[in-house]
């Protein structure tokens, strides 16, 4: 455990749940459901990482950038401004797949776009984008994993995430990997793969009732040694977590 080097998410309520922070090279899994705010969650640690230095990289699979850019700004992170100071980039695979053009240096586009050459086109991205900038701490986030699937496949999605864990040439510079999976648009045998890549595992599940609705937040999975599963009430407003069940003495 001495080994590893743990750095904060930015949010101290999340750095409780999972057992103290996020270990340099690891993965985040973020599951939700159709009506969860979870989605939010790692726009706000891409924030809060950006702020202290780290190059950010969105690869977007799931809305036209316009769009995406506004969900972001919902969480306070400004796609456009960060872009344009060097402090983020964004491969829009949307933007590829469906003839989308951003005109920002910042943005990426896969040429010709084809799931049989996807993934070395992407890679090349990923060179080109460490070419371009002096930070050696960078975070991407997979937004998301069910609209990768959707485009290449569930099996080439497997295959991907298996290629970037193991290339060195791409993960060598990552302080982390965030990904986002709506559980609801993808077989449980993609959503089991998806856990088993991930070091750190949350899953919101919202709850409908005659009071309104509210979020329940499920901690699964962390490498580190203060972790313990837990289940919280997650007040997505206030960014508050409430457990609901007592930890072990």
């Amino acid at each position: 455990m001495e080994h590893m080097q743990v750095v904060t998410s930015g949010l101290d309520y999340i750095d409780h749940a999972i057992g103290g922070g996020l270990v340099r090279s690891s993965s985040l899994l973020v599951v939700y459901d159709s009506f969860s705010m979870g989605w939010e969650l790692p726009f706000e640690i891409l924030k809060h990482q950006i702020s202290r230095g780290v190059l950010g990289i969105i690869i977007n699979y799931n809305l036209p950038l316009p769009r995406l850019m506004l969900r972001a700004r919902s969480v306070g992170l400004d796609i456009e401004e960060e872009g344009r100071k060097g402090n983020l980039a964004v491969i829009d695979v949307f933007g590829s797949r469906y003839d989308f053009h951003y005109p920002a240096d910042y943005v990426y586009r896969i040429e010709s776009f084809n799931p049989e050459t996807y993934i070395p086109k992407l890679e090349q991205i990923y060179r080109t984008i460490f070419k371009k900038t002096e930070k050696m701490e960078i975070v991407d986030f997979v937004f998301s994993l069910d609209g990768m699937a959707f485009e290449i496949g569930e099996e080439r999605s497997i295959k991907l995430i298996k290629r970037l864990l193991s290339n060195r040439v791409i993960n060598g510079r990552h302080l982390f990997s965030m990904y986002l999976l709506g559980k609801d648009r993808v077989s449980t045998s993609f959503l089991s793969w998806s856990i088993e890549f991930s070091d750190y595992v949350l899953e919101f599940s919202s709850k409908k009732s005659d009071h309104g609705i509210f979020e329940q937040m499920y901690v699964l999975k962390s490498p580190l040694a203060k972790f313990e599963p837990m289940a919280y009430r997650y007040d997505t407003k206030h960014q508050g977590l409430m457990p609901l069940t007592s930890p072990k003495s």
